[in-house]
């Protein structure tokens, strides 16, 4: 009995990680975006399905995007400046 408890925690598992991954297959890169113009502290900006924008980690850092390490961004359109 006990074994299978446990196999069949390690399946419920697996199926969460597997529907985590799939939610986050839709991100893309947008672009570095900083509240500066001389775009000190610019960060990673993905879309996500949704439509949604994210802040992540400094540019070019960001290695798996997602809502653990990145946090929802409103209004980035309308302030700050994009990088390159």
């Amino acid at each position: 009995m006990k074994r299978h408890l446990v196999r069949s925690l390690g399946f419920v598992v697996a199926l969460s990680l597997s529907a985590l991954a799939q939610a986050q297959s839709g991100w893309t890169l947008y672009g570095c975006w900083s509240p500066y113009p001389n775009c000190v502290g610019a960060k990673d900006v993905y879309r996500d399905a949704s439509g949604n924008l994210w802040q992540c980690r400094a540019c070019g850092t960001t290695t798996n995007p997602g809502p653990g390490t990145c946090y929802k961004s409103n209004g980035i359109n309308s302030i700050g400046y994009w990088c390159s």
